[in-house]
């Protein structure tokens, strides 16, 4: 049996979207990024940097999202959520990279910036990450016009991670009334069935 350790408010969200859309049987032990759990020297025996989520299967230990996200699709997927060519591979690896690298990074600012404010967050220090991720949304508003999803024509694990770092900057206030493009995306991921089948754990 699967073990994801983390929440449906952490990354772990995007992982277990995934083996749901999967059907792969899992079990959740929920956890709170930044939480005591984190940092219990169980937990940092299978994860040393604390963070979440962390995959188990068997004897294999996983951390990194994208990692764990890659692994399910080729593992599990049979051809769902992944893509058909090298060629199709390199362009699932070179968007899902452009997003970790460019814009994950101020978008969790962002989100950050408002979880941990107790209702005072820092608007010069949102605005500086908002100015981030403007700059590199256009190329991503470019990519999407006449496409449903990130890559190959078909939902991949490429969605479900870029469209959740996406949501990120929402909780925030930023408006993508300027990016229709990324919006629709974004919207059509998060409405997904298995979406609201994971967040139902939360309420559970």
């Amino acid at each position: 049996m699967i073990t994801v350790y983390g929440g449906v408010y952490s990354r772990a969200n995007m992982v277990m979207c995934v083996l749901e859309s999967l059907g792969v049987a899992y079990q959740n032990v929920p956890m709170a990024p930044r939480s005591e759990p984190t940092r219990t020297p169980e937990y940092l025996a299978l994860n040393p940097t604390g963070k979440l989520p962390t995959l188990v299967d068997g004897e294999l230990v996983l951390w990194e999202s994208q990692a764990i996200l890659f692994y399910l699709a080729r593992k599990y997927g049979d051809g769902l959520l992944w893509v058909d060519t090298l060629e199709q591979e390199a362009d699932l690896y070179r968007w899902s990279l452009f997003i970790s690298n460019q814009i994950e990074v101020p978008a969790l600012d962002m989100l950050l910036a408002v979880k941990y404010a107790d209702g005072e967050p820092d608007e010069s220090f949102i605005d500086v990450q908002r100015q981030a991720i403007m700059r590199f949304l256009p190329v991503l508003e470019s990519h999407l016009q006449d496409k449903e999803y990130l890559v190959a024509g078909k939902l991949t694990v490429a969605d479900f991670h870029g469209a959740t770092v996406l949501s990120w900057p929402e909780v925030a206030g930023f408006d993508y009334a300027d990016y229709p493009a990324v919006k629709r995306w974004v919207s059509r991921i998060q409405a997904l069935p298995v979406q609201e089948t994971v967040r139902q754990r939360g309420r559970g």
